[in-house]
C-alpha cells in the first residue's frame, strides 16, 4: 500500500502545482507536451502503479502473488490476473494519452499557470527515484521476509 500511496501522492501533488481549477484530470496536461517534467513524473507514477517490471509496483504485485502461492489459494489466480490486466490496460491508456500529445515546451510558466514550488521538485524526484530504482531495495526486503516466514 505504501508504494501505491507514494505514487498517488506524486500525482496529486503534481495536480496541485496548477493554479487553474480546471486542472483536475490527466486531460489538463495535454498542452504541456510529452517532454515536460510534470508529464514524465506522472508517467513514472502510472508505470509503477501499473506494475511494469523495472518499477517498484511490479515487485509489490509479485510479492502478493508469492503470498497467494505459498498460502495455496490457487483459485484466486484467475481473479488476480483478470484484475491485473484490466488495471494495466487502464494505466497504459492514460500513459499513451499523456505521451502522445504534441504540446509546446516553450511556453512561459506564467502562461501555463503553474506554481513554482521547490518542495515539489525535491519530493517528486526523490519519490520517482524510489519508484524506479526501488527494485534494488526490494530484493533485500523480500529475502528478509522470506527468511522470517519460511
Amino acid at each position: 500500500m505504501w508504494i501505491y500511496n507514494s505514487s498517488l501522492y506524486i500525482i496529486f501533488f503534481t495536480f496541485y502545482q496548477f493554479k487553474n481549477a480546471d486542472a483536475k484530470t490527466l486531460f489538463s496536461f495535454l498542452n504541456l507536451g510529452a517532454t515536460h517534467f510534470f508529464t514524465k513524473i506522472i508517467s513514472i507514477s502510472l508505470f509503477s502503479m501499473a506494475g511494469v517490471p523495472p518499477f517498484w509496483g511490479f515487485f509489490s504485485k509479485l510479492f502478493i502473488f508469492t503470498l497467494v502461492r505459498s498460502s495455496y489459494f490457487f483459485s484466486l489466480y484467475p481473479f488476480f490476473f483478470l484484475i491485473l490486466f484490466i488495471g494495466l490496460y487502464f494505466y497504459i491508456q492514460n500513459i499513451r494519452l499523456l505521451n502522445s500529445t504534441a504540446g509546446s515546451d516553450f511556453q512561459a510558466i506564467i502562461e501555463l499557470n503553474v506554481r513554482v514550488v521547490p518542495m515539489y521538485y525535491y519530493t517528486a524526484l526523490t519519490s520517482a527515484f524510489f519508484l524506479v530504482f526501488g527494485c534494488a531495495f526490494t530484493d533485500d526486503l523480500l529475502l528478509v521476509i522470506s527468511w522470517t516466514l519460511f
